[in-house]
């Protein structure tokens, strides 16, 4: 079987993103896309090509990511569970006479975040801070934009989430290569300010909420948002299909219908966190970097959903059995989002075994030049990223090209660590294909083509700021004044296209 494919290896995701952005029908274009891969593989025969879509591809990611599915599925019947009780309404209506504008809400949403920093807040924030946003009027491409920016990028800040670890141990492996006796949470530390796609992709999303800096087809969505409160489009429908409950006759809602949920949420994530990551021996930063993360959220939302089932069962809302039913329902009202996840990883393992990554990463390592460097490492990793749906592939791949080309032409190595991370988060972010992607547009409930499609523009913007950012850097060694160009190229190209925008739009 030939997997040397060179550049034609991004064949398949590119045809997933251009039949998705034409045809708005993820799971066909993903699937056509993975057939593509398939076929390509399978030299050329179509037949053998469809037959190893399941059995090559499909079964294989489901097994590597079981955890992720399983993590999908309970936060849907933890949802379910908070819809049939009121818990979110109960909550929007508490806090909307204090949270009572779109800029409040926004910026609301975006700081909430760090209360999630441990881990990606996009399912979780989405099914809080969605009632809220929906009372003042946010489109749900704006709320979809603002929890796929503070997801994963502050995650990868976090060093209690399950990105610092591994960033940690890809520096480990090269330093122990190359006989450098230099701890690597110290250049983590010091590779944080030079993450500059991250730092300003969440620093960007609070400008944006004060400032109103609506560009291009967010300007539409939030517009029409304030002017007619229609969130989405007509005739477009969101990810997941909305279910609005009917309470009985004089059933409201309180406050404790949405904070007993959310104790039960956060008690178990955190008993899980503390006993998975044994918090007598390895203290309570130890427990965090040892637990297993994926399956304290798993827990958080069974124990959310179980305290919101008997919120339910104590108001006589419905019996226990109906409860179980409303949990299993919400279960199963987000096979599709899994369905689409499956699609999204199949591609990610047909260009692993295209190596386009190994491509892409060798064309960097045969034309670099010392100035260069930074700027390189950081657009091709964005491209590997965009292409395949994700950031930690790329950082496996690029990591062990970077540092070493850091060490031979004499760069600092938290600053080219830096933009290796940051490349990976821009490509991962940008992709239609990526998993956070798909979970912000599930957890806001918004169209998965709108969401790709108005976030696309601030990616850019921060993305083009972050590569003269680091262009600027390794050209002159003025490290800590690349963060400044990246911030003044990025406001300044979103201060003009909000301007364009609103000239076109208005």
């Amino acid at each position: 079987m030939n997997t040397n494919f060179g550049i034609w290896g991004l064949l398949p995701p590119f045809i997933a993103i251009v039949l998705a952005l034409k045809t708005k029908q993820t799971i066909m274009s993903l699937f056509i896309a993975v057939w593509v891969g398939a076929t390509m593989l399978a030299g050329g025969n179509p037949f053998i090509g469809f037959a190893n879509i399941v059995s090559e591809f499909m079964i294989p990611a489901i097994s590597d990511n079981a955890s992720m599915l399983i993590l999908i599925t309970l936060s849907g019947g933890l949802v379910a569970m908070l819809r049939e009780t009121g818990s979110a309404q109960a909550f929007a209506k508490a806090i909307t006479h204090k949270i009572n504008t779109p800029v409040k809400a926004q910026v609301t949403t975006a700081l909430s975040a760090f209360i999630f920093s441990y881990t990606e807040p996009c399912l979780i924030l989405g099914t809080i801070m969605r009632p809220v946003t929906d009372l003042v009027r946010v489109s749900r491409a704006k709320l979809a934009y603002i929890l796929d920016s503070m997801g994963c990028n502050l995650a990868s800040f976090s060093p209690i989430s399950s990105y610092g670890p591994f960033i940690a141990g890809l520096i480990a492996t090269q330093l122990t290569a190359a006989k450098i006796n230099t701890n690597e949470w110290g250049i983590w530390l010091k590779m944080l300010p030079f993450n500059l796609y991250s730092l300003f992709a969440m620093v960007t999303v609070i400008f944006v909420a004060i400032l109103s800096l609506d560009i291009e087809k967010m300007y539409v969505e939030e517009k029409r948002a304030r002017e007619t409160g229609k969130l989405l489009e007509d005739g477009v429908e969101p990810l997941i299909p909305e279910v609005n409950t009917v309470f009985p006759e004089g059933y409201e809602p309180t406050i404790l219908n949405f904070i007993l949920p959310m104790l039960g949420l956060f008690v178990s994530i955190f008993a899980t966190i503390f006993w998975s990551g044994d918090i007598v021996a390895n203290g309570v930063r130890g427990a965090f970097l040892n637990a297993n993360i994926v399956l304290a959220i798993c827990m958080g939302f069974l124990g959310g959903g179980i305290a919101a089932g008997l919120v339910g069962v104590v108001s006589k809302l419905y019996t226990p059995v109906e409860a179980f039913d409303h949990f299993t329902g919400g279960m199963r009202d987000l096979s599709f989002v899994a369905y689409i996840l499956v699609c999204a990883w199949s591609i990610g393992g047909i260009t692993s075994k295209m190596e386009v990554g190994l491509y892409l990463s060798g064309v960097v390592d045969q034309y670099l030049t010392a100035g260069l460097v930074p700027a390189m490492i950081f657009l091709f990793g964005a491209i590997i990223a965009f292409s395949t749906g994700s950031s930690w592939g790329v950082w496996a791949i690029m990591m062990p090209i970077a540092i070493p080309m850091a060490i031979t032409f004499n760069m600092s190595i938290p600053y080219v660590v830096g933009s290796v991370i940051s490349g990976g988060m821009f490509g991962d972010q940008c992709s239609p294909i990526s998993d956070t992607t798909i979970m912000s547009s599930t957890g806001a409930s918004c169209n998965h083509v709108v969401h790709v499609t108005t976030q696309l523009p601030y990616g850019l913007s921060v993305g083009t700021g972050a590569f003269l950012g680091f262009l600027f850097g390794g050209l002159t060694g003025q490290y800590y004044l690349s963060i400044l160009v990246a911030g003044v190229v990025n406001l300044g190209i979103l201060s003009v296209l909000k301007v364009v925008s609103k000239r076109r739009y208005a």
